[in-house]
Formats: structure tokens, C-alpha cells, sequence
């Protein structure tokens, strides 16, 4: 299957990556947009509140050795309250610094993940329509494609916010559970185009087509894992600018609509399966 997904990929590259792109470049620039936010914002207050608090106790002890207590048990004495406020100070900071941020990275991240999401999801909705028609050979573009899912668009909107609620809880648990929830959900954008379902019924029955087909799923999960980080990777390799989120959406919107393309075929051969198993005689 993933030999027919990097066929079609290669054959019809500028039809997937535009219809893609409509919802992938979107996604990817708002995320990184969200990031360098968050980070401005936690770099702004914290790290002056320690500046401040490591200045006042060197300052004091600056005062110390130029102006020392002419009682040698004054200044020992002095020399230890020193001692104290530093350590007293820089535990306290330290608490306030991780649990005042553990929040806003926290929300940060959620952000960030549903915004990727939710761009994946509906490219490869808008690809369902798409990949479909290259299968059968007949002509299709993003302007079909996107014509099909705006017609869906309630209950894809509706289903895509379950499925990333289901999935942003299960990646709290050590992300694999997550990813594992994702991968169950792939054939839901089909099935809401294809099928009329939509919400619970649809991720239910995408595990229930699932079964047997875990291991691709797994697979094109995994591409679009490795996908998404080697653009960050990649992005991490320019010097701070406007190019860190381009190379890194560059990357993405060139690269996800391969595995996107093995999700709607895996639905095809799903589907066909069940439709052989289930007709009469």
C-alpha cells in the first residue's frame, strides 16, 4: 500500500500538495506562530524576577567584603544570612518558575497540537475525493476536492474536534496512547465524506475497519510522526528569523500529503472488504 501511495504521490504531486496545502500551510504557520508567542511570553517575566533576585545577593555580598563588620562574629554571622537569603530566594523562585509555567506550556502545547490536527484532518479530507478519482483515472483538482468537503463541513468540524479532544487526552498519558488514538481514528474524514456518518459513529467504525489494517495505519502515523519532526529539525538548524516556521511548513506541506494519500487508500481497501464480506451469497 505504500508502494501505490508514493506511486500516486509522484504521479499527481502538484494536485495533492496544493489541495493539501489549503489546509496544511494555514495550520503549520498559525502553530508556528503560537510557539514563538509562548515562548516571547516565558522568556519576558521569569528570568528578570532571577536577574533581580541573583543581583540584589551579589550586590550584598559585594558590600560585604568592601565594608566587612568590624566584629569578626558579626560578619561570619552576616556571611550566613547571605548564605540563607540565596538559597531561601532561588528555592522560591524555582517553585513559582515551574509551577507558574507548567500552565501556559501546557495550553501552549494544546494549541499548537490542535491546530496541527486540525489542518491534517481536513487535508486529508479534502484528499479523499482526490486520491479516490487518480484511482479510478479521472481528472480531479483542489477545487473538487475542497467543493466536497465544503459540503461537509458541520460534520467534519464535528468530528474533528471529538477525535483531537480523544486524542489531545490520550497524549497526556505519555503521548503513545495518543498516537495509538489517532491512528484509530484515520478512516474518520473518509467515512464522513463518503459514508454520511459523523461524530462517535464515525471514529467507532473507523476502528471497526480497522481491524486487521493496524499495521499501515501505524506506518503512515509514523511518516507523518517523522514528517512533522524533521521539519522542526530542520527549522531548528537556521538561525532565529522568519525562515524557521517557512522551512518547517515548506517541509510539511511538501511531505504529509504522501502518508495522507495511504490513509484514503487504506479506506478504499477497507471499505471494498467490507462490502465483498458483507453482500449476500
Amino acid at each position: 500500500m505504500l508502494r501505490e501511495a508514493l506511486a500516486l504521490y509522484r504521479r499527481h504531486f502538484g494536485a495533492l500538495v496544493l489541495t493539501c496545502a489549503v489546509a496544511l500551510l494555514p495550520a503549520n504557520l498559525l502553530a508556528a506562530g503560537a510557539v514563538v508567542f509562548g515562548l516571547a511570553s516565558l522568556g519576558t517575566s521569569g528570568f528578570a524576577e532571577a536577574r533581580t533576585h541573583s543581583e540584589q545577593i551579589q550586590q550584598k555580598q559585594q558590600d560585604l567584603r568592601d565594608k566587612p563588620p568590624v566584629n569578626p562574629e558579626a560578619r561570619d554571622e552576616r556571611a550566613r544570612q547571605l548564605g540563607r537569603e540565596a538559597l531561601e530566594g532561588g528555592a522560591a523562585f524555582d517553585l513559582r518558575h515551574v509551577f507558574g509555567n507548567m500552565l501556559p506550556i501546557a495550553y501552549a502545547t494544546a494549541i499548537v497540537a490542535g491546530l496541527l490536527l486540525a489542518g491534517l484532518f481536513l487535508a486529508h479530507a479534502a484528499a479523499v475525493p482526490l486520491v479516490l478519482a487518480f484511482t479510478e483515472r479521472k481528472t480531479a483538482g483542489p477545487a473538487h476536492a475542497w467543493a466536497v468537503v465544503a459540503s461537509r463541513i458541520g460534520p467534519l468540524v464535528a468530528t474533528g474536534l471529538l477525535g483531537a479532544v480523544l486524542v489531545a487526552l490520550g497524549a497526556v498519558f505519555f503521548v503513545l496512547p495518543g498516537l495509538l488514538l489517532a491512528a484509530g481514528f484515520s478512516l474518520a474524514p473518509p467515512l464522513v465524506i463518503l459514508e454520511g456518518v459523523a461524530g462517535r459513529a464515525a471514529l467507532e467504525r473507523s476502528w471497526g475497519l480497522l481491524r486487521g489494517r493496524w499495521a499501515h495505519a501505524l506506518l503512515f502515523w509514523a511518516l507523518i510522526v517523522v514528517i512533522s519532526v524533521l521539519g522542526s529539525a530542520a527549522a531548528g538548524l537556521l538561525p532565529p528569523g522568519p525562515w524557521r516556521p517557512a522551512v518547517s511548513t515548506l517541509i510539511r506541506v511538501l511531505l504529509l500529503p504522501l502518508p495522507v494519500t495511504g490513509l484514503v487508500l487504506l479506506y478504499r481497501d477497507a471499505a471494498q472488504y467490507m462490502r465483498r464480506t458483507s453482500a449476500p451469497g
